[in-house]
């Protein structure tokens, strides 16, 4: 029993284990037949075109080639019995015959991404490369019969190294699958290892060894560099009467002495790569570099992609200062405009509009003008993106706000230095003002602006010479536009009601009888000064940046018997701003002696700001009318239970009876 309770146990933990496995198995049709292994048997009615064989423990391809590529999912177990639970399966995918490609007929174009395969049975034929983190595949969907056999050209990613024992690059039998877990077999049944189906191209075929724009800067004779487009093609180099040395990229040239209109390079290629040149390849190419009389260089720094309007500081060395004022200037086939120059150590520096960089470099070029137009001169940067400048906008107690306050400034905080540059906040003509102090710059919209808007920066280079360190060489805007209006502080009610100069105060009486009602107590007033009382709001005591106070006012009165009366009860919203005169509001709904009236002004929006400037939100009054100590009130009334009607057989005499209820009162 247990020895039976142990095998199912193996059995079920077997047929998990091959239902994790995602296998496939590829063989080219007509081949011969698969041998199952690690204890499965193929179930019966599972595998399509497949033929099970020997009792499930081999499968067969099918000899149709129209099977090509048609995948089956065979379910497979340990016995043939187990094959009605089982849920493992094998995926079986039949493939083309394996093509006879020529090695040496293999070329690799590398610029041009692409792989041309000669030899026969090309047709389907799958081709998958690497390069780096990037991959994918290819097929030859029609190749070129001629007298030699078959020509294909497949298609391949860009950025494959030029270099024939690097290129990472297999082909796979047509139909075929690429992937984790795919195992390929022969015609003979055999497992094909990776190393069996890697492509060696005979040639690598570049369409450039350096970029069309490169050039010598001819600097004293200070060592130069040519860079280098595939430097793993490029073993080492020959200058003539100059000396040439290939290292880390590029090529190093030094012992230019004189000014010639240009440098032959000839460049030695690793074996089997060579240049194209139209319809010829050449594998010992020569390069012609110009030789730049004037040494020039970029000193703004990167160049920000992407932005309009982008500016860019040349420096112009010594050996040609004199004559950069007159230089024309270019970039990417566009005449650039001179906006400044600075005179500094003997050197000129150049301020340059060129306008919106797209590409991963910016390339700048010197030229004399009149009938001469020859280049004299060549600068370049690199070209990256500026993150956006995400700033954040707060009041002066450190409160954060999403709006440019009209009526008060709001610092402004960002990532101010990014590398050689740094951003400054730009005022905006009409919309909003900027001010530094301190080291801390605010922005206040202007009166009367409303609407969106979104901060912008300039971005500067403080190290450059004179006043190109101020220069605005770009322009950028934040991401987040932001509404423009006013900054509404609360005024603080409670404090200020208890002090000598309150924001909002409650008097009764007039003329020199007029008296200021303290809150927080319950004042007496003469009911003959019912009508004498009022709240005085003091508009000219408001800040002039505390923006709008929206107030709430309420007042309830209440009888001497305690019970309300609703006939006078108000409720009004009050906005108070800034003015010369203070506002009033007189209480009404004062009908009866010793009625109590409860007055209560608060802040009518919910806390925006800081807790410190919300500690006290409201202030109230109560005001009894009436100063007399004793008071007899006298009412009548009629008692129910003091009177009957009578029934219809008297008279119909209806008796009432009724007293006199009288109550004094302190």
């Amino acid at each position: 029993m247990r020895f039976a309770v142990f095998a199912h146990v193996v059995v079920v933990l077997l047929l998990v284990s091959l239902a994790a496995r995602a296998e496939t198995w590829q063989a080219p049709v007509g081949g011969k037949a698969l041998v199952l292994t690690e204890g499965r048997v193929a179930c019966p009615g599972t595998s399509g075109d497949w033929t099970i064989e020997q009792g499930g423990a081999a499968v067969r391809p099918p000899a149709a080639e129209d099977a090509i590529g048609k995948s089956v999912e065979l379910k497979v177990a340990p016995n043939l019995g187990a094959c009605g639970t089982t849920t493992a399966t094998l995926t079986l995918v039949p493939t083309g015959r394996a093509p006879a490609i020529d090695p040496a007929g293999t070329s690799l174009f590398v610029d041009d991404a692409r792989v041309e395969l000669r030899g026969h049975g090309l047709k389907g034929v799958v081709v998958r490369w690497q390069a780096g983190d990037r991959s994918g595949v290819d097929r030859c969907v029609q190749p070129q019969t001629d007298a030699t056999g078959e020509k294909c050209a497949v298609s391949v990613g860009r950025g494959l190294p030029a270099d024939p024992t690097a290129a990472n690059i297999s082909w796979l039998p047509a139909g075929a699958r690429d992937g984790s877990g795919v195992v390929t077999f022969d015609a003979t049944g055999r497992r094909l290892s990776r190393d069996e189906t890697v492509l060696h191209p005979a040639r690598v075929v570049v369409a450039s060894l350096v970029s069309a724009d490169v050039s010598i800067d001819l600097a004293g004779g200070t060592a130069s560099r040519i860079p280098l487009v595939h430097p793993e093609a490029v073993v080492g180099a020959d200058c003539g009467a100059a000396s040439c040395d290939v290292s880390g990229g590029v090529v190093v040239v030094g012992g230019l002495s004189s000014v010639s209109g240009a440098l032959a390079v000839r460049l030695r290629l690793a074996p089997r790569v060579v240049l194209q040149h139209g319809d010829t390849v050449d594998p010992a190419p020569i390069v012609q570099v110009p030789v730049l009389p004037c040494a020039m260089s970029i000193v703004s720094g990167d160049a920000l992609r992407g932005v309009d309007a982008s500016r860019a500081v040349v420096r112009v060395d010594a050996r040609c200062a004199g004559e950069a004022r007159s230089l024309r200037w270019f970039s990417a086939g566009r005449a650039l405009d001179v906006l400044g120059a600075v005179d500094d150590g003997g050197a000129t520096f150049m301020l340059l509009g060129v306008g919106r960089v797209e590409g991963d470099e910016l390339v700048v070029t010197a030229s004399r003008g009149g009938a001469d137009g020859s280049i004299v001169g060549q600068a370049r940067t690199r070209a990256r993106t500026l993150p956006p400048p995400h700033a954040t906008l707060g009041l002066d107690d450190g409160t954060a706000i999403d709006f440019v306050p009209t009526n008060r400034p709001a610092t402004v905080g960002w990532a101010k230095t990014l590398g050689t540059g740094q951003l400054s906040l730009l005022p905006v003509e009409g919309v909003y003002d900027v001010s530094t102090r301190a080291g801390e710059t605010t922005a206040q919209g202007q009166r009367g602006a409303g609407g969106l808007v979104a901060l912008r920066f300039a971005w500067r280079v403080p190290s450059l010479p004179g006043a190109l360190a101020a220069a605005d060489l770009a322009i950028v805007t934040d991401p987040v536009e932001r509404p423009l209006h006013e900054a509404s502080v609360p005024a603080p009610l409670g404090a200020a009601a208890m002090g000598p100069a309150p924001i909002v105060e409650l008097m009764c009486g007039s003329g020199s009888s007029s008296q200021r009602v303290l809150p927080g107590s319950d004042a007496h007033v003469s009911y003959a000064d019912r009508d004498a009382c009022r709240l005085v709001f003091h508009r000219e005591r408001l800040s002039r940046d505390a923006g709008a106070q929206r107030l709430q006012l309420d007042v309830d009165v209440t009888r001497v018997d305690g019970t309300a009366r609703p006939e006078a009860h108000l409720s009004q919203s009050i906005v108070l701003r800034r003015g010369d005169q203070p506002r009033f509001a007189w209480i009404k709904g004062v009908v009866g002696p010793f009625d109590r009236v409860t007055v209560r002004v608060s802040h009518a929006d919910e806390p925006l700001w800081s807790d410190s400037a919300h500690e006290e939100q409201s202030v109230q009054w109560s005001i009894t009318f009436g100063t007399e100590h004793w008071r007899l009130y006298g009412t009548t009334a009629i008692p129910t239970g003091l009177y009957r009607v009578s029934d219809p057989a008297h008279s119909g005499i209806l008796s009432l009876n009724f007293g006199v209820i009288m109550r004094a009162t302190w």
